[in-house]
């Protein structure tokens, strides 16, 4: 398998590269090499790992001579043997023979210069089946960290919708809250503003100025009309009272008048007599 070949970044002089890593380097060891770059949910952080990094950074994941990965548990203690410096298991089968179980050293522990994954400097470099198993396991380990990633992110967003619903109810209600308070203010500002032009208008009417407007004004001017009209009434049927009496009083007159009448003698004399 041929490995294409990478042209290496040139670096501002000055700057220093462990400080500022470029988009295209290895966030652990700063390697060059972008295409064997995976992405890895490292302590909760994501970043972008070599294939040597991420299998220096997940020793509990692999047998380190083998290159298996371990799935979902690592090997029962009977067929594994734990590294005395760091928390890798390698299968029973996999060391040799010679190594004692109380002092067994996995091979990155056991030789500082170990490498998992090692490339020839030439322009014509290719991949052995060691090379693609170490590649793999690796490529198994950055997809199993990714996938739990999802599962933490899924979880993270369904916590944050349900803060964001509750916070909507909260801002709901408190806009509720609002309004009913600003209806309430403007309630009691209309009934102040009424009782005041209320008594303005009582105190205008008291000075001689009728408003119509006031209901006390209106209960003075109904009752002035209805008295005007009970006097009007009054006057009327004390004119016709007085006209019966005139009426009466010549009524009387009339007799008196009758009796002062003359009678004639021969009209006396005309009347005939009973023998």
């Amino acid at each position: 398998m041929n490995i294409p070949i990478t042209s290496k970044t040139n670096t501002t002089a000055g700057v220093n590269s462990d400080a500022n890593p470029t988009a295209g380097d290895c966030s652990h060891c700063r390697s060059k090499e972008t295409w064997l770059l995976h992405h890895v949910r490292l302590r909760g952080i994501y970043r972008r790992l070599c294939t040597c990094c991420v299998l220096r950074l997940h020793p509990a994941s692999f047998c380190p001579l083998c290159f298996t990965f371990y799935d979902t548990t690592p090997p029962p203690p009977s067929k594994r043997l734990s590294c005395s410096n760091c928390s890798s298991f390698t299968h029973s089968h996999c060391a040799p023979s010679q190594s004692p179980s109380f002092a067994f050293l996995c091979p990155p522990c056991a030789d500082p210069n170990f490498s998992f994954f090692h490339l020839d400097k030439t322009n014509n470099r290719t991949i052995d089946k060691k090379m693609a198993t170490v590649l793999l396991c690796a490529a198994k380990i950055a997809a199993c960290s990714m996938a739990k990633a999802v599962v933490v992110a899924r979880a993270e967003a369904e916590r944050r919708v349900r803060e964001a619903a509750v916070c909507r109810k909260r801002a709901r209600e408190a806009l509720e809250n609002v309004a009913l308070v600003a209806k309430r203010k403007e309630v009691e500002s209309v009934e102040v503003s009424g009782s005041g032009n209320l008594g303005k208008r009582e105190r205008d009417g008291i000075d001689g100025t009728v408003i119509i407007g006031s209901p006390k004004n209106v209960e003075r001017i109904a009752s002035t009309e209805i008295g005007k009209n009970n006097g009007i009434a009054n006057n009327n049927s004390s004119v016709h009272l007085q006209k019966g009496l005139d009426n009466g009083n010549n009524t009387e007159k009339k007799p008196s008048s009758q009796s002062n009448v003359s009678v004639k003698p021969e009209g006396v004399n005309s009347l005939p007599r009973n023998p």
